[in-house]
Order: C-alpha cells, then sequence, then structure tokens
C-alpha cells in the first residue's frame, strides 16, 4: 500500500511540473495524471471495502452492500465514484466535482477537444480534489515491502519511510501537494466565467447574423424557432409528431414548417441569449468553486443542442450567401 500511495504522489507531483509550464498540451497530460490517480484511489477503497465484506463480515451480513461494491470494481468510473460516495470516501460536493472534471479529461483526450481557455485552471482544481480524496482515503494496512522502490519525486514529499507514523507523513505530503497547487493561483471561476462569456457572445453573433442577412429580415425570436424547426420537421420523429396531431396533409414544405413552428412544443420559443447571460452574471458571482463548476458544466450540457444548431443554422445561410455571390460573378 505505501507503494501505491507513493506512486500517487510521485503522479500528481509530476503533474504540478506539467501545470507550472503553463501550456494547454502540458495541462491536458496533467489532467490524465490526475484523472488516473483519482481513479485508481476510488478502485483501492472500494476494494478495501469488498475485503472488509470477505474478512470480517458474514454471507449472511456483510458490512457493504455487496451490489454497490460489485458495481465499483467494475470498470466504469462513475460506478467507482457512486459506490466510493455511498460507502463514505468523500461528500456530494466533491463527487459532482470530480464527476464534471473527469468528463473534461474525456472530452479532452478522445474527442480532442481543447478547452485552451478552462483547461489550466481545471487541472489544478482536479489535482487539489484528488489531494482530497487521497487524505481522505485510510487503509487499513500500511504495508511496507523491501521491495518497494520510491521515487526521487515521491521522496521529496515523504522523507524517511522507516519511521512507523506513516499515516501522518503520508497525511503531510498530500497536504504539502494541495498548497503547491494552490500556490499556483486559483483562477477557477474568473477562467470558466470567461470561456462562457464567449460561448455565448458566438451564439449571439450567430443570431444576429441570420437576423440581418436572412432574406425575411426574421426577429431574433423567429431565428430562434426557425432553426429548431428546420432540423427535427422532416426527421422521422417530426413527421411522426405531424401525423399524430393533425397536421393536413400535402401541405407545400414551407406551409409545413409554418404549421410545426406553431404546434410543436419547442424547448426554446424566444432568444435565449438574455437568460444566458444571466447565468453567466450567476457564475461569475459564485465563491464555491465547486458549485462554479456545476453551473458551468450545467450551462454546456443544457444549451449544447441548442448552440450547435445555431452555428450550423449561420454556417448554412453564410455558405449560401458566398455562393449567391460567385454566381453573380459568374462562377
Amino acid at each position: 500500500m505505501i507503494q501505491f500511495l507513493a506512486d500517487n504522489i510521485d503522479q500528481l507531483d509530476l503533474a504540478l511540473d506539467q501545470l507550472s509550464v503553463r501550456d494547454r498540451n502540458f495541462d491536458r497530460f496533467a489532467m490524465l495524471l490526475v484523472d488516473n490517480v483519482v481513479e485508481l484511489t476510488l478502485h483501492h477503497f472500494v476494494q478495501d471495502k469488498a475485503d472488509e465484506n470477505r474478512y470480517s463480515g458474514t454471507p449472511r451480513k456483510p458490512r457493504h452492500d455487496p451490489k454497490i461494491v460489485a458495481k465499483g470494481l467494475g470498470q466504469s468510473f462513475d460506478n467507482k465514484l457512486t459506490a466510493a460516495i455511498k460507502l463514505g470516501l468523500l461528500g456530494n460536493e466533491l463527487g459532482g466535482s470530480i464527476l464534471n472534471l473527469h468528463s473534461f479529461r474525456n472530452t479532452a483526450y478522445h474527442r480532442g477537444l481543447r478547452h485552451e481557455g478552462i483547461l489550466h485552471a481545471l487541472g489544478l482544481f482536479y489535482l487539489r480534489a484528488a489531494c482530497e480524496v487521497l487524505l481522505a482515503y485510510e487503509p487499513h494496512i500500511w504495508s511496507w515491502s523491501s521491495n518497494d522502490e520510491i521515487s526521487h519525486r515521491a521522496k521529496k514529499y515523504l522523507g524517511d519511510l522507516r519511521s512507523p507514523n506513516h499515516r501522518e507523513i503520508f497525511a503531510a505530503a498530500f497536504t504539502r501537494l494541495n498548497l503547491v497547487a494552490e500556490s499556483l493561483g486559483e483562477t477557477l471561476v474568473a477562467d470558466l466565467s470567461a470561456d462562457m462569456e464567449k460561448t455565448i457572445e458566438d451564439a449571439d453573433r450567430s443570431i444576429t447574423f441570420m437576423v440581418e442577412n436572412s432574406p425575411d429580415k426574421p426577429l431574433r425570436d423567429q431565428v430562434v424557432v426557425e432553426i429548431q424547426v428546420w432540423s427535427f420537421a422532416f426527421t422521422d420523429e417530426g413527421k411522426r409528431f405531424a401525423l399524430e396531431n393533425g397536421c393536413p396533409v400535402k401541405l407545400r414544405p414551407s406551409s409545413y414548417v409554418e404549421w410545426m413552428a406553431r404546434k410543436y412544443p419547442w424547448p426554446a420559443r424566444t432568444d435565449p441569449v438574455p437568460s444566458w447571460r444571466g447565468r453567466l452574471r450567476a457564475l461569475a458571482s459564485e465563491r464555491n468553486p465547486h458549485r462554479a463548476l456545476k453551473k458551468y458544466r450545467d450551462f454546456l450540457r443544457q444549451t449544447d443542442e441548442l448552440r450547435s444548431k445555431i452555428t450550423e443554422a449561420a454556417g448554412q445561410l453564410d455558405r449560401f450567401i458566398q455562393m449567391q455571390i460567385d454566381i453573380a460573378r459568374g462562377k
């Protein structure tokens, strides 16, 4: 167990080195290192609970819910985290932040999303969250082997491990890592706010572009509804809604779209930008970084579909305009 915890210290110290460079590629690597430490620690914690069931409980009365433990020992990060929360390693607030941070790690690694404006602050926040998890984790046995190899990085924090006070030594090491991360600067709320503001302004410019350049000069509310109509009306689900709700047959496409715009309960019937800016103000004034991260993540998740449709519609209109210009020039 001492080898495992020392290796975690090694990885977190390496992550600190990457974060100190303040480069997005190094920040991304740091997120991977920290995420690996968190996942392994969650797994070890759940494994400890499985061992308690095996050696301290009875088949009739296990010490911990076997279903929770079994799910936590599977491959799913979410299940490991849920089990760790239910079994008492960490609370819902920290657990929610770790789940959000893990999702950013996934999009940065698997989908190639860069998150340049926020990745550094996320990496530091994730490292500090990892330190909280490790401080809360108390292995039952502080096993030591002569075959253990403690790296130089870990020795900087641990010193002489021949001392019997392993719990205190490791707690001091995780506390020190947390303090070093804090010394690199706390910009999470500011960076999340700046990134949300940019996201909102991009959508605002796209809506304005469509209002000013569409042939019929629609209002902003009309643009928002029409974006949703055209992406839905001719899908199988849209056609099924029309059939089940009395849409007249053989309507021209434009009339069919008008009918759908009136009848379907669209998620957004008005310009969303003013309400999005209200959410931005709430985020910018948030003092709790866990709540700030949740507000930011909820905003991205809840508005992703509409923002994507706005961007796509603006792009289509721009391509149409460019095509008309080329035709006028005889190209």
